[in-house]
C-alpha cells in the first residue's frame, strides 16, 4: 500500500503523513506520528493551529543558521521546537553560482551535477552523519505526540531524513523512492513559481536546465543515495550501525514506537 497523507496548508507545500506505508513483514508506519514537510516561515494562526490538531507535538528543524535566522518558523505556541542542521549551510537550495551566470551558462548539466555532488554529502560527510545520529537519537526522546521535521523545500535533506528513517522501519526499496519523487509532485506550485522567476531572468536554456534540476527531485538524485549507502557502507544496516553508530537495540525501539 502506498499511502501519503497530505496536510494542506494554506501557507506551506510539500507536507506530508509518513504513515500508512507498509513494512516488508506486514506492519504499517503509524499516522500522525511522523510528519516531512518544506519551510514554516509563513504559517498564519489557522495553519498552525491545522498542524496542532493534527498532533504535530514537535518541529525539529534541519535548516543551516542562516536559514533558520532569516526565516524563523511560525508554529503553534504549545509545541516542542528543536534546531538540528543538517549542514551548515544549505548546499541544495543555494543557487548563487548558477543565478550569476544566467547569462552565460552553457553546461546545460551544472545543476545536475551540482545536486548529485550534494547528494554524494547528504550521505559520506562527517558533519551530516552526527546530525542524522541526532536526529534519530532525538526520536525517542521528545514529548508524545507527532514530529513533524523539514528544511527549506522539504526534498532533499528531509527526502534523505526520510529514506533512512522508512529504512530504519523496513519499508520497502520500491516504497522509499515513491515516497521520495512524490515532492515534485507536492511541490508543483512551487518549482513553476521558480521556473518562471528563473524565465523572466534570462532565457538561457542552460540556466533553466539548471535551475529545473536544483528545484526538482529525480531518480538519479536518489540512486546516487541508494548506491552511496550500498556500495561505499554494505547497505542501510551497515550504515546505521557503522556510520551512525546505532546499535540493533536502538533501531528495534524505533521501530516499536513507529510500527504498528
Amino acid at each position: 500500500m502506498h499511502h501519503t497523507q497530505e496536510i494542506n496548508l494554506k501557507n506551506a507545500f510539500n507536507c506530508r503523513d509518513l504513515g500508512g506505508y507498509q513494512t516488508r513483514n506486514g506492519l504499517m508506519v503509524q499516522p500522525k506520528r511522523l510528519i516531512r514537510a518544506g519551510y514554516l516561515s509563513d504559517l498564519d494562526i489557522n495553519d498552525q493551529r491545522m498542524l496542532y490538531r493534527y498532533g504535530v507535538r514537535t518541529i525539529i528543524d534541519l535548516r543551516s543558521p542562516v536559514e533558520v535566522r532569516e526565516y524563523p518558523d511560525h508554529y503553534d505556541w504549545r509545541t516542542q521546537y528543536l534546531k538540528i542542521p543538517i549542514l551548515e549551510q544549505d548546499l541544495t537550495e543555494s543557487m548563487t553560482n548558477v543565478r550569476n551566470l544566467a547569462g552565460k551558462l552553457t553546461d546545460k548539466r551544472a545543476g545536475f551535477h551540482q545536486m548529485m555532488r550534494i547528494y554524494d554529502q547528504l550521505i559520506t560527510s562527517d558533519e551530516v552523519q552526527q546530525a542524522y545520529r541526532q536526529f534519530f537519537l532525538t526520536l525517542l526522546n521528545v514529548n508524545p505526540g507527532g514530529i513533524l521535521f523539514h528544511c527549506s523545500t522539504g526534498k532533499d535533506r528531509t527526502g534523505i531524513i526520510s529514506i533512512l528513517i522508512l529504512a530504519m522501519l523496513r519499508v520497502p526499496d520500491e516504497t522509499l523512492k515513491t515516497d521520495y519523487l512524490r515532492s515534485n509532485r507536492f511541490s508543483a506550485v512551487r518549482i513553476n513559481n521558480r521556473l518562471n522567476e528563473a524565465k523572466l531572468a534570462s532565457n538561457n536554456l542552460a540556466y533553466l536546465k539548471s535551475i529545473f534540476d536544483l528545484s526538482t527531485v529525480r531518480e538519479d538524485y536518489f540512486q546516487q543515495a541508494i548506491s552511496m549507502i550500498n556500495d561505499r557502507y554494505g547497505g542501510f544496516d551497515s550504515y546505521f550501525h557503522d556510520q551512525l553508530g546505532l546499535d540493533e537495540a536502538f533501531l528495534l525501539q524505533i521501530r516499536n514506537k513507529f510500527l504498528a
